[in-house]
C-alpha cells in the first residue's frame, strides 16, 4: 500500500521503529537506558520534544515503559529486545 507510513511487521512507522532500535541498542550496549539528550544525538533529532514525541509513541503503541519521576527510565516491553 504506497503512502502508508506504518510499518505492517512493526505496528511502528519508519522513523519510530529507527528510534525504538536505537534505544534497544543503547541499553544492550550500556545495561542502562538513554538520556533523552543521548536518544536525540543518537537519532539526529532537532529537539528534546522531539524525543519525548517519539518516546510517548513507543509507550502509548506498547514497545517500552517509562518509570516515572526517574532520569533514563526507559525500559522496553515484553519480547521486543
Amino acid at each position: 500500500m504506497k503512502g502508508n507510513k506504518k510499518t505492517v511487521k512493526e505496528g511502528l512507522t519508519p522513523r519510530q521503529l529507527e528510534i525504538y532500535k536505537e534505544i534497544v541498542d543503547f541499553i544492550k550496549g550500556n545495561k542502562y537506558s538513554p538520556s533523552y539528550e543521548e536518544i536525540k544525538q543518537l537519532s539526529n533529532l532537532r529537539s528534546k520534544s522531539e524525543v519525548h514525541r517519539y518516546v510517548h509513541q513507543l509507550q502509548r503503541r506498547g514497545w517500552i515503559r517509562l518509570g516515572y519521576g526517574r532520569n533514563r527510565s526507559i525500559s522496553i516491553v515484553g519480547g521486543h529486545l
